[in-house]
């Protein structure tokens, strides 16, 4: 999306990248984001980040900005925007509740509010986080009583380092893709350690894109994803993402990514001016 001259999430002169999810990079003459993004970025990835510190005051293109917590994964942003006409607050992917391995997540007041939308319908609820983990940890319990072995599928980057925090606290050592041990080795440089990745761990972990078998999960496998079969998830659900547009409190909201359609057509029944808008769309300042 292109505000005014600069890039939020898409690629332009002057580019903001709100995490290190593939489908979040971006290129640019600079990209600017957190150094726990421009690390992480750089294991998939080249070109000249510009690191930023949440809270302080920097030039994006033409304009002020700061950057605040999205609680999304490790160095996850949303970004304020100082305009002419009124302040925006665009949140990228974010969180309400806390990680155990992503900063708390801030949302500012601002005048506009640009809001992920991936799961923007009253039907994905989650459980929070912590009650999700107590789902995890009894899933694993069960399955080495029984003298089986757990496998659970998840994203390389981000999602599996959250699953492997959790292990580590509960006690449990984890079998770990490369990948996603490139990833955690990132993590222990900005204070997030792993003391339990063993070749011969108690849980395996795959990454959920793993060749598998049609229908081959196994009472012993498990997918987490908001998607899957365990609802951790690192993405706000509906009641978070209502929580958002309460404590920003904007008089307009535009959504974007998963249900933006259907999310905003909710909050105009509740009174708020919202609209849809694609991931390429472009927004002049005076649109604001």
């Amino acid at each position: 999306m292109i505000v005014g001259n600069v890039g939020l999430d898409s690629s332009a002169r002057f580019a903001f990248q709100s995490h290190a999810h593939t489908d979040h990079f971006v290129s640019g003459e600079i990209i600017f984001a957190t150094r726990p993004t421009k690390f992480l970025s750089h294991l998939r990835k080249g070109g000249f980040y510009r690191e930023v510190r949440f809270g302080r005051r920097f030039y994006l293109g033409d304009f002020k900005a700061r950057l605040y917590p999205a609680g999304h994964m490790l160095g996850s942003a949303g970004i304020k925007l100082w305009l002419d006409n009124g302040t925006v607050f665009y949140t990228g992917d974010t969180k309400w509740f806390r990680l155990r391995t992503a900063e708390k997540s801030r949302f500012p007041r601002a005048d506009v509010l640009i809001i992920e939308a991936t799961f923007g319908v009253p039907s994905f609820t989650f459980p929070s986080p912590r009650e999700a983990e107590k789902r995890l940890v009894a899933f694993v319990e069960e399955a080495l009583d029984r003298g089986k072995r757990p496998v659970l599928y998840v994203n390389q980057t981000g999602k599996a380092q959250e699953v492997m925090k959790i292990l580590d606290v509960h006690g449990y050592t984890v079998k770990v893709p490369r990948e996603a041990l490139k990833v955690a080795r990132v993590y222990s440089k900005f204070g997030v350690s792993f003391d339990n990745v063993s070749p011969d761990g108690d849980v395996v972990l795959r990454s959920h894109r793993s060749p598998r078998v049609e229908n081959s999960l196994s009472p012993w496998e498990l997918t987490v994803s908001g998607f899957g079969d365990l609802k951790l998830s690192n993405h706000a659900d509906f009641w978070e993402l209502m929580r958002i547009v309460e404590k920003v409190d904007p008089e307009r909201v535009f959504t974007v990514y998963g249900f933006a359609r259907e999310f905003a057509r909710i909050l105009r029944g509740l009174g708020y001016d919202a609209r849809p808008l694609s991931r390429d769309s472009a927004l002049r300042s005076a649109d604001i």
